[in-house]
């Protein structure tokens, strides 16, 4: 209720000064992270006998609905918000009885729609594009969900294709205005791989540029937590997490992290990036490791985006760098290493980006900026971030 709450006011602040709106800003479409879309359920409780009845038939909010967290519906909450392994298609997919979409987010939505919004303040975001700069909601800042459980080339390609029509709408709509993408987190990763499928044609017309903060291109050590004692767990225990194949591309880049530093230490083995394969067997994420094969080759060379690229991040923060477990079967607590970074992704993976110095197109600006003691999920909100994308798409010298 207060989430509804809190939009109704928002939206009437704004309705009074739009009249006053500029159509002709530079257009901006924006990418969340992990865990920021919202996705809806129907359920066959004929099927999924651990779902109530009163549950039966009807489109709900899945992700993020408390009403899930409670007794009465956390066991049917487990059941459809995992995945079930398909063999022959080596994915992962709604088990029978279960049908998932995404909120509905149109190329004229409300920029929040359909984004978890308040995990990440994208409010305060948006509202510094819509006050300072008299921009338009649903006409020239935008944004685009996607289901986050997913990283394969299946949904890879169709999260391409949506974002594609929509940068193009976009386009056409804004009097052939090239677009800003900016992301956060995952987005980074989504970003990053949409690009490398484009032709060098297509994004010199529709690109401006690729503003990233927080991106995870490296994938994250933090996930190979997540994978041992899930995510706020009992709420979404690690068989949950398992049965996503999200992980299976996001794990850290063994082109990155390389062979010789040890991301996991059990009395018998180390792992590095390399032996992942064989810690998702060792703790019984089977499937998980077969769609690992495949998925992980998804951005293994770090491409270049060739489109101008400004990548923001987060750093001098307590950070995840290695796990120890005192067990090879991993069911007891394990010790976390700390080093530097953001909080979440450490500064191995942000430091990957200067690679582009060398591989990236030179008539395409990169620019590389960290700021100190600011968190992976606070640095899309924070005032100095939001100034410099304000350098970044007012600064004529910077339009195409």
């Amino acid at each position: 209720m207060v989430r509804y709450l809190t939009l109704i006011i928002f939206f009437l602040c704004l309705f009074k000064s739009n009249s006053l709106k500029d159509s002709s800003k530079p257009p901006i479409i924006f990418i969340p992270g992990f865990l920021c879309s919202l996705l809806e359920v129907r359920v066959n409780t004929t099927i999924q006998t651990l779902c109530p009845k009163s549950l039966d038939n009807q489109w709900i909010l899945l992700w993020l609905n408390i009403r899930f967290f409670e007794p009465e519906y956390l066991l049917c909450f487990h059941k459809i918000f995992s995945l079930i392994y398909n063999k022959t298609s080596n994915e992962f997919e709604n088990d029978l009885g279960v049908e998932t979409r995404l909120v509905t987010n149109s190329s004229s939505s409300s920029f929040l729609n359909g984004l978890l919004w308040e995990y990440i303040d994208l409010d305060k975001f948006l509202y510094h594009f819509l006050s300072k700069h008299q921009y338009i909601d649903g006409k020239n800042i935008r944004s685009i969900s996607y289901d986050f459980r997913h990283g394969t080339n299946k949904s890879l390609n169709l999260f391409s294709q949506r974002l594609k029509e929509l940068i193009e709408i976009t386009y056409d709509e804004n009097k052939n205005q090239s677009i800003y993408l900016i992301s956060h987190s995952l987005g980074g990763s989504m970003i990053l791989d949409f690009l490398t499928k484009q032709t060098q044609i297509w994004k010199d017309q529709y690109i401006n540029s690729w503003i990233s903060s927080s991106a995870n291109i490296a994938g994250g050590i933090d996930n190979i937590q997540s994978l041992i004692q899930g995510f706020v767990s009992p709420l979404i225990p690690h068989e949950i997490l398992q049965s996503w194949d999200f992980y299976a591309w996001r794990l850290p880049n063994s082109f990155i992290y390389g062979s010789k530093r040890i991301l996991i230490k059990s009395p018998s083995k180390n792992y590095t990036s390399y032996d992942l394969y064989t810690f998702l067997n060792q703790i019984n994420a089977n499937n998980l490791a077969q769609v690992y094969l495949n998925s992980s080759l998804i951005l293994s060379s770090l491409p270049p985006p060739n489109v101008n690229t400004f990548y923001f991040f987060g750093t001098n923060i307590s950070t995840p760098i290695q796990y120890i477990s005192s067990t090879d079967s991993f069911s007891k607590k394990i010790e976390i290493i700390y080093g530097s970074g953001d909080g979440e992704l450490d500064d191995t993976n942000h430091l990957s980006s200067h690679l582009w110095n060398k591989t990236m197109n030179p008539k395409y600006k990169l620019f590389i900026k960290s700021f100190q003691h600011v968190t992976h999920v606070g640095l899309i909100s924070n005032q100095n971030l939001l100034q410099q994308i304000d350098q970044i798409i007012f600064n004529s010298s910077n339009s195409k």
